[in-house]
């Protein structure tokens, strides 16, 4: 069991990263500290076929990084099985999520560590997501930017507290995490697999971390910039990312269920109203989608969700036994 120093430990989850890797180190070379801080990068190379850890190694020594690198691998596909080889092999106090595409402003490594050791309450922090493009912007993006994990996350606040955050740029408690595993708690979502776009595993580990009674922080001053290659600027990539979030959907709104303060979500605990309720929603967003350009695209959204709700039946008892054995306002 890790014994962790003070400090903070970069974690970058890769697959066949070595197109995007370069801007990512050379970011985390950029890190100002006004304090000495101890920190290192744990590099995961998830099963990749492109040589993505050597070349982060030739890449760090070039530009001169000053930090240790730490490259480890991991077989089993899945971010979620990467993340936590991550954290396994850390060193640190914190863990802090980079993805590879993310670019952290300077000031990102030693904030996060100053948030979070300022408030022994806060499990964990997030920051600013700003889209960089290498085209132009398609003209929908801003009402679906919150599906690229940027923009505000202050969008996640419900009554006076943030109910989840995005894993990009995510700094997370080691302790926290170590007290969420010795509650028995099973993360249900993998995260996203070689061509998969599920990216609901961020959304569960911190609506779990809320009911384990921590509080979660964004910090808005906290920039990075997130990379979008004109292949995920299209309709079609928008329409997959929803078919992916409405199959993530049923295990997601469990969660908000025992988390939300609106009594009008509790039902759905029950899976005969959670079924009733989606088949009102299909309906509801044909005549009136939620956002513009979106009929089709929460036609796929609610088809997926409802198949996977249909696929959990038989599951639906032991992921509510899941949710209640951490929720400590049961």
């Amino acid at each position: 069991m890790n014994n962790w120093q003070k400090g903070v430990s970069v974690i970058i989850c890769c697959y066949n990263s070595a197109t995007r890797i370069r801007n990512t180190l050379q970011a985390l070379a950029g890190q100002r500290f006004r304090q000495p801080l101890a920190w290192e990068i744990v590099l995961v190379d998830n099963a990749s076929t492109d040589n993505t850890a050597a070349l982060a190694e030739a890449i760090w020594e070039e530009i001169g990084g000053s930090t240790p690198l730490q490259i480890t691998l991991e077989a089993a596909p899945g971010l979620m099985n990467a993340r936590n080889k991550g954290i396994r092999s850390a060193l640190y106090s914190i863990a802090l999520f980079c993805d590879d595409d993310n670019r952290l402003c300077p000031e990102y490594v030693e904030g996060v560590f100053d948030i979070l050791e300022s408030d022994a309450g806060l499990a964990a922090c997030g920051g600013m997501g700003i889209p960089a493009f290498d085209t132009a912007k398609p003209g929908w993006f801003d009402e679906y930017q919150e599906a690229f994990a940027v923009g505000s996350q202050a969008i996640n606040e419900e009554g006076g507290r943030i109910l989840h955050l995005y894993g990009a740029g995510l700094a997370v408690r080691q302790q926290a995490l170590r007290q969420l595993q010795h509650s028995g708690f099973v993360s249900t979502m993998q995260g996203r697999t070689g061509g998969g776009l599920s990216s609901s595993e961020d959304t569960e580990l911190t609506y779990a971390l809320v009911l384990l009674g921590y509080r979660l922080h964004f910090a808005k001053e906290l920039t990075f910039f997130h990379y979008l290659p004109r292949q995920r600027l299209t309709f079609d990539y928008v329409k997959k990312l929803f078919i992916a979030f409405g199959k993530d959907g049923p295990v997601r709104n469990l969660y908000y269920s025992y988390l939300s303060s609106r009594r009008s979500h509790q039902p759905i605990r029950n899976w005969y109203i959670h079924m009733a309720l989606c088949l009102f929603r299909v309906v509801k967003y044909m005549l009136r989608p939620p956002k513009k350009q979106g009929r089709w695209i929460y036609l796929h959204w609610n088809m997926a969700y409802m198949r996977q709700l249909l696929l959990l039946r038989p599951q639906w008892p032991a992921l509510r036994e899941n949710i209640e054995r951490i929720n400590i306002s049961r």
